[in-house]
């Protein structure tokens, strides 16, 4: 259906006048340059155009080679920014701090802050521009074409765990904040980061890692040709975690292969399993810390943490192409599962104890077809940008209440199946006129699901005796638009609006309601300017949620605000001033509050600045070559409920790597300077002592974060 409506559609609009030959996108390789093309050596790898964001690398021209061997090196031509806050992060700056995880990558997003305050195998909490979007419900997340957010999770709307991400296989991010863009769909409301894949060098590498607190880490990569975006990896790690009930142990494994089938047709399999066992710690109360009570790493109760899998396939195919068409076909599945036990009440709740066993499993199938081409309209120029897609998910969930004396369960509180499938299309057009470009494009998601809940909602109008049966259908409508004006070459100014959503979570829905939306309407003002040794971006920032929420979870509850609003500025540099130094510099300044009340909102971050700065120099008469970074992180403090406030915090991470031929040693080392820090923190009313009377007078939890922590690894290349 979707190649026969992109053949339909791509007839149509070769009956349009004679379309204007599109900028210089050619994709050739150093060897097939003049020698006086041939790019300087010292160039930094990034400064090569990487992709849009609303394009990833699937199936085409090897990426940049980096590193200190010099390859074939592959040149892209450049496509004009879309958005003021659009940014690419390249692996020179990846490489400049210690990327342990997920977490570490994602902390180098400007204004976004991650945290991983329950053990190493559930998702982050994530916030970035105003919205704490817990656990992805507001951050859409791509990994190679794969979605991560996951709908309708048991545990959080739009959970999205990049845990099985390998970090020394991401290639680049590429970063889209706002929701100003047609490609974004379901959970776009702050912004969308992809990480792109691709493995560093040709041939074999092994790194192993020993580190404190019996951190031990196996990666073992294969990367059999010269294109980066075919290998294959494997990660296995085990650590007893930096105080009680902190283990964990994971492995994953990651392979891509891009082929090139002739005739203008190429194809790309990506594919990748993961599973994890872990703890969690639960949270400490600020009074029993106080009071000696308990040790700031101190964990509450025992039976706390979890297991994941997750086992995906992503099988894609790009046609051949007509003059300046291209076209795109992917599909793709998933299949995900997570056992999760939590406690952050103690006993307040229930004298057996408040623990929560909660399990969900996913099963997600889509299909997805890009087509871009340029035409000429009143003898102009107009790039296309054409999208259709559809995702269906089907999940099963529980949740249920376990004794802390012996973990039996006692209570059923959720049973649930799901099918939630949702059809989507978009369509953009970019028209430059001088020194001026617009943009104006569209996007509909229609959205339908069906419950069956075994216990909830026992309505004698539906309820069979089995259980509750339900249907809901809803569409989104979109609108993105955008002004460019060129100020010179390489510095612009950006306006931008678009309309953002976030859908529902199912079991919250009746009998043929509306499916209901989450909307947001975002405006940007920016300006960014493009350099070889220079690139900043700047932009101020609005979005306005109609009937918003945000969900305590560690406590279960909804709260919901109605309007909202948050408001900002944000500003990104990039720059490599002096050959071997790489810097990038962000920091994001956000207010959010409810509109109707003007009182802030919850738990998101107002202030977040983060530095990675790295430096690499040949020591010719070793014959090798030595490198420092340093990853520097402030996040200002967070309104918390009842008028309290979270503590500031300050990280710096550093590492030190010497390199000579094929071998390298690299030492990392977390928190540098041992800062006694806090990942997340709350307040809410518990009772952990269940001799004590019970009360709902509110008081303060934290979770430690990890303390100064050192990991040596040796790098082995064949």
């Amino acid at each position: 259906m979707l190649p026969f409506a992109l053949a339909t559609l791509s007839t149509c609009l070769q009956a349009m006048p004679s379309p204007v030959p599109p900028p210089a996108v050619t994709e050739v390789t150093s060897s097939q340059l003049p020698t006086e093309a041939q790019p300087a050596p010292e160039a930094p790898p990034t400064e090569q155009a990487a992709p849009a964001p609303s394009e990833p690398p699937a199936a085409e021209a090897p990426l940049p080679e980096e590193g200190p061997k010099q390859r074939a090196t592959v040149v892209r031509g450049t496509r004009p920014a879309q958005s003021a806050s659009e940014v690419t992060i390249g692996r020179d700056i990846l490489d400049t701090a210690p990327r342990r995880n997920a977490v570490d990558v994602l902390r180098v997003v400007p204004g976004l802050v991650a945290s991983q305050h329950s053990g190493e195998g559930k998702a982050q909490q994530l916030f970035l521009r105003g919205f704490d979007a817990l656990h992805g419900q507001d951050v859409e997340l791509n990994v190679g074409g794969l979605p991560v957010n996951e709908v309708s999770h048991i545990h959080a709307l739009g959970y999205a765990d990049t845990n099985f991400v390998i970090p020394e296989l991401v290639h680049s991010l590429e970063v889209t904040e706002g929701s100003y863009r047609a490609f974004q769909g379901d959970f776009a409301v702050a912004g969308t980061v992809r990480m792109e894949l691709g493995a560093r060098d040709p041939g074999v590498e092994f790194a192993g890692t020993l580190g404190q607190f019996g951190q031990r880490r196996l990666v073992v990569t294969v990367r059999p040709g010269e294109d980066p975006g075919t290998f294959a990896a494997a990660e296995f790690g085990e650590s007893n975690g930096f105080g009680p009930q902190r283990g964990h142990g994971r492995a994953s494994l990651l392979a891509q292969a891009n082929v090139h089938l002739g005739n203008g047709l190429s194809a790309r399999v990506l594919a990748g399993s993961y599973v994890t066992r872990f703890d969690s710690p639960g949270v400490v109360r600020e009074d029993d810390l106080e009071a000696g009570r308990r040790t700031f790493y101190s964990g509450s109760f025992p039976r706390q943490g979890g297991t994941v899998s997750r086992h995906q396939l992503l099988l894609g195919v790009e046609l051949p192409r007509e003059g300046t068409a291209r076209t795109r076909l992917e599909a793709f599945g998933i299949l995900s599962d997570l056992r999760l036990r939590n406690n952050f009440t103690g006993y307040r709740v229930d004298d057996r104890g408040d623990g929560l066993e909660q399990t969900n499993g996913g099963s997600t199938l889509g299909l997805r077809a890009e087509h871009r081409r340029q035409v000429s309209l009143w003898g102009h120029p107009v790039s296309l940008e054409l999208g259709l897609g559809a995702r269906r998910d089907g999940i099963q969930q529980t949740q249920r209440r376990y004794r802390e004396t012996d973990g039996t369960f006692f209570a059923d509180e959720v049973d649930a199946n799901i099918t939630q499938t949702d059809v989507w299309g978009y369509a953009e057009a970019r028209l430059p006129l001088g020194r001026w470009a617009f943009r104006l494009g569209g996007r509909a998601d229609a959205l339908g699901v069906e419950v069956f809940d075994a216990l909830a909602f026992r309505d004698p109008r539906f309820y069979d005796g089995q259980g509750y049966s339900r249907s809901a259908f809803g569409v989104h409508w979109g609108a993105k638009a955008g002004v460019e004006y060129a100020l010179t070459d390489t510095w612009a100014l950006f306006a931008s609006y678009g309309d953002g959503f976030r859908s529902p979570q199912a079991r919250s829905l009746s009998e043929a309601e509306r499916a209901p939306f989450v909307n947001v309407h975002g405006a940007e003002l920016g300006t960014r300017r493009e350099g070889e040794r220079l690139s900043f971006q700047a932009s101020l920032f609005g979005s306005q949620v109609a009937d918003d929420f945000f969900f305590d979870h560690t406590v279960g509850t909804t709260v919901f605000t109605g309007e909202t609003l948050r408001t900002g500025v944000s500003a990104a540099l990039q720059t490599r001033p002096l050959p071997g130094l790489t810097a990038a510099l962000s920091a994001t300044v956000a207010h959010a509050t409810v509109t109707k009340t003007d009182a802030l909102l919850p738990y998101f971050a107002p202030l977040v600045a983060r530095a990675d700065l790295g430096w690499e120099r040949p020591l010719s008469g070793l014959g090798a070559v030595l490198s420092l970074g340093t990853g520097l992180t402030l996040i200002g403090p967070r309104p918390l409920p009842y008028d309290e406030f979270s503590h500031t915090v300050f990280l710096a991470d550093a590492q030190v790597a010497l390199r000579r031929g094929a071998f390298a040693l690299r030492l990392d080392v977390m928190n540098l300077l041992n800062t006694r820090w806090r990942d997340g923190e709350f307040v809410y009313s518990s009772r952990f002592d269940p001799s004590t009377p019970p009360s709902l007078v509110p008081a303060r939890h934290f979770t430690a974060g990890s303390p100064r922590t050192a990991a040596l690894t040796l790098e082995v290349h064949l």
